[in-house]
C-alpha cells in the first residue's frame, strides 16, 4: 500500500465522520452549521493536497477534476436554488465534489467508476436508496400493524408509521386534529407543529400516522458508502441491462 492509498483511506474515515455528524445533526435540530463542513475541509486539506500534488505529472486529470467539480458545484446550488434540498445537502455535495478529485478504487467489490465524478456516482447512488426505505417501512408496518389496515391506507404503510403523540418531532402528519375539533385523514402528509400536537393530546389521541421526513443528508450518506465500496448503483444497472 503506497502514501497516496494511505491518504485515500484517511480522508474517506474523516469525510465519513463529518457525514454522520451531520446526518445526525440534521436529524435532531433540521440545521447543519457552516463550520461542520469548514472543519470537514480543514482536516482533509493535507491529504488532499497531497493526492493534487502527486497528481501534477498529469495535467489532463486535474482538468478532470475542475472540470467535475465545478460541474457538481454549480449543479448542487441549482437544486438549491430551486428549493428541490436544503443548504446542508447542497454543501455537503459541493464538499464532495471538492475532497476527492478522483475517484477512489480501494474497494474489491467495486463495479464501475460512474462517469468518473465521485459526488455525482454519490448523488445518483442517494436517488436509488428511496426505494428501498419504501419497502423496509411497508415491511415493519406489516409485522406492527398487520395485514388488514394495509387495505384502508395504503399510503401509509408505504411512506409512514405510527408513533405516540408525545414522540412526535420532526414529522409529518396524516393524521390531525383540526382547529374545529375534527380528526383528519389525509393522503398528503402536512408539516406538524405545536397547535396540532397540543389539538391531539387534547382529544385524547394517543398515536397517529407520521412520515419521517428524512432529510435528504442522510440519503447522501448512504450514496457516499455505497460509491466508496461498490461505485455507481445507476451505472452498474444500465450496463446489466444493455450490456
Amino acid at each position: 500500500m503506497n502514501y497516496t492509498e494511505i491518504a485515500e483511506i484517511l480522508k474517506i474515515l474523516l469525510v465519513s465522520i463529518f457525514l454522520l455528524y451531520a446526518c445526525y445533526l440534521d436529524i435532531k435540530t433540521r440545521t447543519v452549521p457552516n463550520k461542520v463542513w469548514k472543519a470537514m475541509l480543514i482536516s482533509i486539506f493535507p491529504l488532499l493536497a497531497y493526492q493534487v500534488y502527486q497528481s501534477l505529472n498529469y495535467p489532463i486529470s486535474l482538468i478532470s477534476y475542475a472540470i467535475g467539480a465545478t460541474f457538481m458545484i454549480l449543479l448542487s446550488y441549482l437544486f438549491y436554488a430551486m428549493n428541490a434540498w436544503g443548504g446542508a445537502d447542497a454543501k455537503a455535495l459541493m464538499c464532495l465534489s471538492i475532497a476527492f478529485p478522483f475517484y477512489p478504487e480501494l474497494s474489491p467489490f467495486l463495479l464501475n467508476r460512474g462517469i468518473g465524478v465521485f459526488s455525482f456516482s454519490v448523488l445518483a447512488n442517494s436517488v436509488i436508496f428511496a426505494p428501498f426505505i419504501v419497502v423496509a417501512i411497508l415491511f415493519r408496518n406489516l409485522v406492527t400493524e398487520g395485514f388488514k389496515g394495509f387495505f384502508r391506507h395504503p399510503i401509509y404503510y408505504v411512506a409512514g408509521y405510527r408513533i405516540p403523540v408525545e414522540k412526535i418531532g420532526f414529522h409529518n402528519l396524516f393524521e390531525f386534529v383540526d382547529e374545529n375539533g375534527k380528526l383528519r385523514r389525509v393522503r398528503r402528509a402536512v408539516e406538524s407543529d405545536r397547535g396540532k400536537i397540543l389539538r391531539l393530546k387534547k382529544a385524547g389521541i394517543e398515536k397517529v400516522w407520521v412520515t419521517p421526513a428524512l432529510p435528504f443528508i442522510v440519503f447522501i450518506t448512504f450514496g457516499f458508502f455505497v460509491a466508496i465500496f461498490f461505485g455507481d448503483l445507476v451505472v452498474a444497472f444500465i450496463i446489466l441491462a444493455f450490456g
